[in-house]
């Protein structure tokens, strides 16, 4: 092939003092100015005079040729002699780590790579050295090696201030050693840099590399991932399967189970539910064009060509942003490797499902090509490709369709390779590969993206024993991995029915991570390989808990970084089939009638999929307590009420680069209320939307560019305190405490920013109470909002006092004692606020992810606490089942001195609320206390303490929300003493609830688990 330029042993010097390296090309603007350093200086071999900045040694000649490429259509062919070399001459400046992680806004780092082809493995190294004024024989001042024993292309990047060996420099030969030798001392890479020096192995005689995107660039400190050719500082151990014993024999049963398992997983994909995150496509003619834009082609040599791939997260390193429009051009050509295992799935569908022999055969064709490409690229064991991490989201079709073509790759002896490759690749996940149950054995993401392709993966095992061996010890880790409880934050499900990603209750992962564990369980069902009973019990209980804080979607505050997208259960309602018939027997009939009630079907219907006749199941009524969260629910007719609150345990809200940049106020004492369906359309909706004005939240109103997030990329802003969250009484009534604390060094924030909110739940209405607001900011106002909805041809009308509110714009005042009802139909009544306000307008905001201005019109209300106040506090009721009738009736009363409930305390420590009407009392304990109380009379710990009269008996809850764990540690139970006046006994004198009389009053000594709240039923002492 003829070399469009050719460069030898002559060393070409123009350009060799080209404008600094900051990490980018040359700018007007100061080397280490942000923009600079996140403008990555990219070599590649499609610009004019390519090889200007390049010089060869002897027994090295360079040139430009189109065989292979990465970026662009030309690479540099370098042919070399043993021990020879050739040097890139460019100044480089070097920024820290720090400087790299202020310009970027997260940890990072500076990172040369480069991509290298090797057509013949060799047992030696290229060695990489960067220095000043480098030639072919003086020293450099670092560097690393690169093991050359591969095929195909491979990626090298290393981090340039962490990952480089030091180069020793030797002294003039006065300094020498006691054996005459010469000393010497090390060498770090300096500040100034003008050379990167590749020389040749010495072992073997001559040889050819190809060399293309050679880049120094800015990175994640987290993912220069060391692999079989170069040594980084990071490691990823590669996975070691566990086997269980006893081991299970090779007889006909169960190699007729292993088969049964494989066909079901082979029907679920080829003939089941389409997967939400899969794009499939059937139709063979659109699989062909997509194939055919791959430029996919193998030369008469043997030589592969086609578009490079590359995974979502690899795309980082470029940072693709701040590249110059050349480079950003050649990068958009690249194919993300999401997409090309999509199309590899649905291409191996296509093969099982195909009648044609003809068609049939082209389509394994191109699979097998597409496979052998993948492979090329070096997709392959033992090649990290810097890095690989969220391996899952980008690789997950590969597993299955490799099931699929299981047959066609033996014929082609490419499944040895495949599986190696794939199991190597696994390693980001070894914790649960390994399939030895352990604290990080339970991430959902593995669930979510490789947990059924992991089973795929053992499928091709071509022994019998060892697959047998393999699937017994993946059925015995599934079960153990669902059910334990990992300790601290990490991932799994918690004995509250939370189920905990990012270190938090997070349904964006749990919800599809259900559908695929109980997919799985279902898979293995009647099989020796079937799922145990505690692992199948305590998803059931997740699923459950699932089913009681979604209606269908879950509320905004459980929405985790993506707001305005809540996850619903409708998308995993075939989990809730899948769990129940897996159970023993079959069906598990609650599972079963939840089923029934999110997809829609009826009792009728259930005796064609159960076999028998199950109601489905009514939506829940009344409160539940998930303190793994921080979080209440109250179920209330058709609605659901959000409480949400965060802790020392729990973050307040995800912010992310680029998503929910204005969500700081997410779990601000939120009190969310939704009827069943679908959110947007009953007035939460984004544009618009005015991220200060969370519903029932305390907020200082801050201006978009002030609200941003300070960070740059991830804030999971966390209380001061363990305490905060929530409790419940008799699963009918519910409370939430919620001590706001502003942190104290965090830019944007007020430090003295504090409320302390409570929030009482019982029958059909809601009581709210906020006290101690403080603020030092003098700028902008802090207020507590009632609601925010958007106004549609749905919803329309407001009432207030008694008056329908349609026109626009339209502002008012209320005061205490007057009253509105909401467009969604929740009544308010203001019992203790003189400035609450109502706006009908059309409102300016900004997307959650690229910031872009949005509009839209909306009603709100909220109390306005004015600028910098001290000590401000507020009293409302919300009343579910508003009518314009009924509350001008309890505004008469209230106004005429009624009372529908009673603060009997109210200051830093305590609040105690009484609801007159179901005679609940909420005390909320913010700090140990003594009170003044009918029934309390002291309490050891902050916690939220329930209690009820029931004739003569007193029904009483206790719990702390202080989960009383660390990000490493279990949690704990806590110690709660409660005394009560009067002498009391349990009813039930099982009770499992300590009590002691001593005098005129009773100890109860509760015992919190994971603000899980207990409760005992007293009757007075004869």
């Amino acid at each position: 092939m003829k070399p469009a330029y050719r460069l030898s042993a002559v060393a070409v010097c123009v350009g060799l003092l080209s404008a600094p390296y900051s990490v980018l090309a040359a700018t007007d603007q100061p080397a280490y100015s942000a923009d600079n350093i996140l403008r990555s200086e990219i070599y590649h071999f499609e610009q004019a005079n390519p090889l200007a900045d390049f010089s060869a040694s002897q027994g090295s000649s360079l040139e430009l040729t189109d065989k292979r490429s990465i970026m662009g259509n030309h690479s540099l062919l370098w042919n070399w002699q043993r021990g020879s070399s050739f040097t890139l001459h460019k100044k480089i400046i070097v920024p820290t780590d720090k400087q790299a992680s202020k310009a970027w806004g997260r940890a990072s780092t500076p990172v040369l790579s480069f991509w290298i082809y090797n057509e013949h493995p060799i047992n030696d190294y290229l060695t990489v050295d960067l220095g000043e004024k480098l030639n072919s024989t003086n020293e450099a001042q670092a560097g690393f090696k690169v093991k050359l024993n591969f095929t195909g292309w491979r990626a090298v990047g290393v981090s340039l201030n962490n990952d480089l060996d030091n180069r020793e420099m030797t002294l003039n030969a006065v300094n020498l050693n006691s054996d005459d030798t010469p000393r010497s001392i090390g060498r770090k890479l300096g500040k100034e840099v003008d050379s990167i020096r590749f020389k040749a192995p010495s072992t073997v005689k001559q040889g050819q590399f190809y060399i293309d995107r050679i880049m120094l660039s800015v990175d994640d400190a987290r993912y220069q991932w060391s692999d079989d050719q170069v040594k980084t500082r990071i490691s990823e151990p590669e996975i070691n399967f566990h086997t269980v014993t006893p081991q299970l024999a090779v007889t006909p049963e169960n190699l007729t189970a292993v088969e049964t398992i494989r066909q079901r997983l082979i029907n679920e994909f080829v003939n089941g539910e389409t997967e939400s995150n899969l794009a499939v496509e059937i139709n063979v003619n659109k699989l062909i064009q997509a194939f055919d834009a791959l430029h996919i082609e193998r030369k008469a040599d043997g030589t592969l060509r086609g578009r490079h791939l590359i995974t979502e997260k690899q795309v980082i390193i470029y940072q693709p942003n701040s590249l110059n429009p050349q480079d950003k051009a050649l990068f958009d050509h690249y194919v993300i490797l999401g997409d090309y295992t999509t199309l590899m799935f649905n291409i191996s569908r296509a093969y099982v499902l195909e009648k044609s022999a003809a068609q049939k055969e082209k389509l394994k064709q191109m699979y097998l090509l597409m496979t052998e490409h993948l492979l090329d690229q070096g997709f392959t064991k033992g090649s990290s490709l810097v890095t690989t991490h969220h391996w899952g989201y980008s690789s997950r079709w590969w597993y299955i369709s490799t099931l699929l073509m299981s047959d066609a790759l033996k014929q082609a002896h490419l499944q040895t390779q495949v599986y190696d490759s794939l199991l190597w690749y696994s390693r980001e996940f070894k914790q649960s590969f390994d399939m030895k149950v352990g604290p990080g054995s339970s991430d959902l993401d593995y669930f979510n993206t490789l947990s059924r392709q992991h089973l795929a993966l053992l499928m091709l095992e071509p022994d019998d024993q060892k697959r047998i061996n393999l699937i017994n010890t993946f059925s015995h880790y599934i079960t153990g991995a669902l059910a334990q409880t990992p300790p601290g934050s990490k991932d799994g499900l918690r004995p509250d029915g939370t189920a905990w990603r990012h270190e938090s209750n997070y349904p964006g992962y749990s919800f599809p991570a259900f559908k695929n564990a109980s997919q799985l369980v279902y898979l293995l069902r009647d099989t020796p390989f079937a799922v145990g009973k505690a692992g199948q019990e305590n998803l059931k209980k997740a699923m459950v808990a699932a089913w009681i804080y979604s209606n269908p979607q879950v509320g905004l505050p459980l929405s985790g970084r993506h707001p305005f997208n809540p996850p619903s259960l409708t998308s995993i309602a075939q989990g809730y089939y899948w769990l129940a018939m897996s159970a023993q027997p079959a069906p598990d009939k609650t599972l079963a009638a939840i089923y029934l009630a999110i997809s829609g079907k009826s009792a009728q219907q259930a005796q064609q999929i159960f076999g028998q006749t199950i109601e489905p199941e009514k939506l829940p009524q009344g409160y539940y307590a998930f303190n793994g969260g921080a979080f209440g629910i109250y179920r209330w007719q058709q609605k659901m009420v959000t409480m949400k609150a965060f802790n020392s345990n729990v973050w307040s809200a995800e912010i992310y680069n680029k998503d929910n940049r204005y969500g700081r106020y997410q779990s601000h004492g939120v009190v969310q209320i939704v009827n069943h369906g679908d959110q947007e359309k009953q007035g939460y909706q984004q544009a618009g939307w005015d991220w200060n004005r969370m519903p029932g939240a305390t907020t200082i109103h801050l201006p978009l560019t002030e609200l941003d997030s300070p960070k740059p990329h991830t804030l999971m802003l966390r209380g001061e305190r363990g305490f905060n969250g929530v409790s419940a009484l008799q699963n009918r009534y519910g409370a939430m405490a919620f001590d706001l604390q502003s942190p104290a060094d965090l830019e944007r924030f007020d430090p003295k920013f504090s409320a302390k909110k409570s929030v009482l739940a019982a029958d059909n209405h809601l009581i709210m109470l906020g006290s101690e607001i403080r603020s030092s900011d003098k700028k902008n106002p802090v207020e507590t909002t009632l609601f925010q909805l958007a106004i549609t041809p749905q919803l329309n009308a407001v009432w207030i006092n008694g008056q329908k509110v349609e026109q626009f714009p339209y502002q008012t005042s209320l005061k205490s004692g007057d009253w509105l009802i909401d467009s969604d139909g929740n009544g308010y009544l203001i019992t203790g606020a003189e400035k609450v306000q109502l706006s009908r307008q059309q409102q300016v905001s900004a997307e959650n992810k690229n910031r872009q201005p949005t509009q839209g019109n909306f009603t709100s209300a909220w109390i306005n606490h004015g600028t910098a106040p001290q000590d401000a506090s507020y009293e409302y009721m919300i009343f579910l089942d508003a009518t314009p009738e009924n509350m001008a009736q309890r505004a008469k009363q209230f106004n005429s001195g009624k009372r529908f409930y009673q603060v009997l305390r109210k200051d830093k420590n305590v609040h105690i609320i009484h609801d007159n009407q179901s005679q609940v009392t909420g005390y909320m304990f913010y700090h140990a206390s003594a009170v003044d109380d009918k029934w309390l009379k002291k309490v050891n710990q902050p916690s939220i303490i329930m209690a009820q009269p029931q004739g003569d008996k007193l029904v009483v809850s206790a719990v702390t929300p202080d989960l009383n764990m660390t990000r490493q540690k279990a949690a704990t139970p806590v110690a709660i003493n409660v005394v009560l006046n009067g002498k009391w006994q349990p009813a039930d004198q099982s009770a499992m609830i300590e009590t002691r009389i001593s005098g005129d009053t009773t100890e109860l000594l509760f015992s919190s688990y994971f603000g899980i709240p207990q409760e005992i039923s007293l009757n007075p002492q004869p």
